[in-house]
């Protein structure tokens, strides 16, 4: 008997996995869902959420991996200490995190960056089209100062800075915003998602993240630089941050076994500071 309602719990378990809709929270069906993972068309495409947001994409896949990001594994979701949070985007993209922070928290002051003149394009038609209020956008780069900095544009979530690297068909100077004047007064959630740029920017607002009560940064790491996550870890934990640590997409299924597979970076991490 226990091998029977093992087989029969091990059916029902698949069962349930192969009718799960998770995205059904994003009015997203499964046809559409397979259609997304699936598209390589970059064309402009659209999307409708709960009949009133209507969301302009170009990369299924991205957008896709976006939606499961927020809306299904809610990484931005926090507890407010007033109706009006304090909300700075770094890496605004096409704006689905604004849609977020507005869906969850309706008077929330949101800034948002996205250097991407593409993304911008897009996350600038998203938000007019969306008619919230106490939205600032820029079409910058979150940096260390509040220059021009060189700037690989991929037209997706893998645009980066590249400071310092010679320029070429794929890079352009981009305008650069200095976080670190932003965090002068109290900010209730500040993301940082800028491509492999958070360690410089980190370490330049270090003083200032005392007046950040939740931080979310998404980490590009590799192998040979650890001492790089090492001070993002030391950073937070001289700022008085609680944190938890989260594999983002894995790079490598196998760590002890591939190392060498050519891909820009070994580590995708989801790194969730916290105070209290």
């Amino acid at each position: 008997m226990p091998l029977l309602r093992n087989l029969i719990a091990g059916v029902n378990h698949r069962l349930k996995k192969i009718l799960s809709r998770p995205y059904s929270v994003f009015d997203i069906g499964w046809l559409k869902e397979k259609t997304l993972k699936h598209q390589t068309d970059t064309g402009l495409k659209h999307h409708v959420y709960k009949r009133k947001y209507k969301i302009a994409y170009r990369d299924g896949p991205t957008f896709l991996m976006s939606i499961k990001e927020l809306f299904i594994d809610e990484f931005y979701k926090f507890r407010p200490d007033s109706d009006h949070p304090r909300i700075i985007d770094c890496g605004s993209y096409i704006g689905t995190s604004i849609l977020f922070f507005k869906v969850n928290y309706p008077h929330a002051i949101i800034t948002g960056f996205e250097p991407d003149a593409s993304n911008y394009s897009l996350l600038k038609s998203n938000v007019d089209n969306w008619g919230f209020s106490g939205i600032e956008i820029f079409n910058a780069a979150i940096w260390v100062n509040n220059e021009n900095v060189s700037f690989h544009s991929a037209g997706n979530m893998s645009s980066r800075i590249e400071a310092g690297a010679n320029e070429r068909d794929d890079q352009k100077m981009v305008r650069c915003v200095r976080l670190n004047d932003l965090l002068h007064e109290q900010v209730d959630f500040l993301k940082i998602d800028i491509e492999g740029a958070e360690l410089p920017v980190l370490r330049d607002c270090s003083d200032n993240l005392k007046n950040v009560k939740n931080l979310f940064v998404e980490y590009h790491g590799k192998y040979s630089e650890l001492s790089d996550l090492n001070e993002i870890l030391e950073i937070l934990y001289r700022s008085d941050f609680k944190y938890c640590i989260k594999e983002g997409n894995a790079v490598h299924a196998r760590p002890l076994w591939e190392r060498d597979s050519g891909v820009q970076y070994d580590m995708l991490l989801n790194i969730f500071a916290f105070r209290g």
